[in-house]
């Protein structure tokens, strides 16, 4: 038998055997694993840090929002409180069209509020069950302010004041008839020599100005050339924190503005008054629920004006609101296709299928917030003075 020996050129040529292909590609393979796993950890992290943050920073702009306008609330009005213009229905005008009262309910989230507007710094309107409140706000931005400008006449385009001093035009004036309980917004398109008899714009006031409007007495109040009459509630079709400008300023004739989002991925939004025991006391004695036969939205604002109301409405100190955002993105696969929010069961989360808003208050004061356990949520809770609601003193 003939033998046949390879040389070391040979060996070293021949490739490598079945067996050690099969290891390297077990080692490949086992190193690719590590390497991705290591890889989903990092990203699960940083997605969860990625969405965490996107959550607090829409939830710190949203609160930095809502308490710059609630701080506001009441600006240039608190001369009217004991004139007849705190309570009084609005009518207002813009490009010809009147926007105040409402001629219909507006769409949610804004339908808990009612057609009729009245003139009170800042008041809440309760959410149906699972639904966000609505937070209305009433100011100016008067560059001064004139104490009790009396209203001497009026023609179908113009009024004459007993003192016009920091009056401009292009600023909105409010009227207001202690007498008859009305008050009307009008923009200044001129104001004469003497500084006293405004011209009105007339797509920015009533057709007829504010002649024969007012019975008796009335007082004129300056609001600057952009006060606000305005809404904050939440969608809660796409989770968003928006705002509705019931004045509708820049509206076409005969159209609306849609609500304006001001933060994404916000769900939930509730608020309660902090009251005082009589309407000349300060600290507050007790949180209220904006519902009831004292502090529902439809008793603060009555189609005709009572004692109860106005010595509601005057005991009101602050505001405190709770802000409910979540994360931009699922964080937990759904353990099958047949979960559904609220009440799913997601691979690896054992967070807490609800929320407790006001938890630090008595049961009755506390909301229940139902949550998606694929997402992870944060709430903003803080309280806001009404800091011209304080001013007691008769002007």
């Amino acid at each position: 038998m003939k033998r046949i020996f390879l040389r070391d050129s040979d060996r070293a040529t021949s490739g490598f055997s079945l067996i050690e292909l099969m290891v390297g590609t077990l080692i490949a393979v086992i190193c690719t694993i590590g390497v991705m796993t290591a890889f989903a950890a990092y990203e699960g992290q940083k997605r969860t840090t990625t969405n965490g943050s996107d959550a607090q920073q829409n939830g710190s702009y949203s609160a930095f929002m809502l308490e710059r306008e609630l701080r506001t609330a009441g600006s240039d009005i608190v001369q009217g409180k004991n004139y007849g213009l705190w309570g009084c229905t609005v009518q207002a005008w813009s490009n010809t069209t009147k926007r105040l009262p409402l001629a219909a309910k507006l769409s949610a989230p804004f339908d808990n509020w009612p057609l009729a507007t009245h003139v009170v710094p800042v008041l809440i309107a309760a959410g149906a069950g699972s639904a966000a409140d609505t937070i209305g706000i009433v100011r100016g931005n008067a560059i001064a302010r004139t104490f009790r400008t009396n209203l001497v006449s009026t023609t179908s385009t113009t009024v004459t004041v007993d003192n016009g001093m920091a009056m401009f035009s292009n600023e909105y004036i409010m009227v207001s008839d202690k007498t008859s309980g009305k008050c009307s917004l009008g923009r200044i398109a001129s104001i004469d020599g003497a500084g006293t008899t405004f011209t009105f714009d007339t797509t920015g006031s009533s057709s007829v100005g504010f002649n024969g409007l007012y019975s008796g007495a009335a007082y004129v109040f300056d609001l600057g050339v952009d006060p606000s009459i305005s809404l904050f509630g939440v969608n809660q079709t796409n989770n968003s924190l928006v705002t509705y400008d019931l004045m509708q300023e820049g509206a076409a004739a005969g159209t609306t503005i849609p609500p304006i989002s001001v933060a994404d991925n916000v769900v939930q939004m509730k608020a309660l008054y902090g009251v005082s025991a009589t309407v000349n006391d300060l600290p507050i004695s007790s949180w209220v629920k904006p519902t009831g036969a004292t502090w529902a939205i439809d008793k603060l604002m009555p189609d005709t004006d009572t004692a109860d109301a106005l010595n509601a409405r005057g005991q009101i100190r602050a505001i405190r609101v709770a802000i409910v955002v979540r994360s931009r993105q699922v964080e937990r696969a759904p353990a099958s296709s047949a979960t559904t929010a609220g009440n799913a069961s997601y691979i690896g989360y054992s967070g807490p299928a609800t929320i407790t808003l006001f938890g630090d208050l008595d049961t009755s004061l506390q909301y229940t917030v139902t949550t998606d356990t694929a997402y992870r949520y944060k709430v903003y809770d803080f309280v806001v003075p009404v800091r011209n609601n304080l001013i007691t003193k008769f002007f």
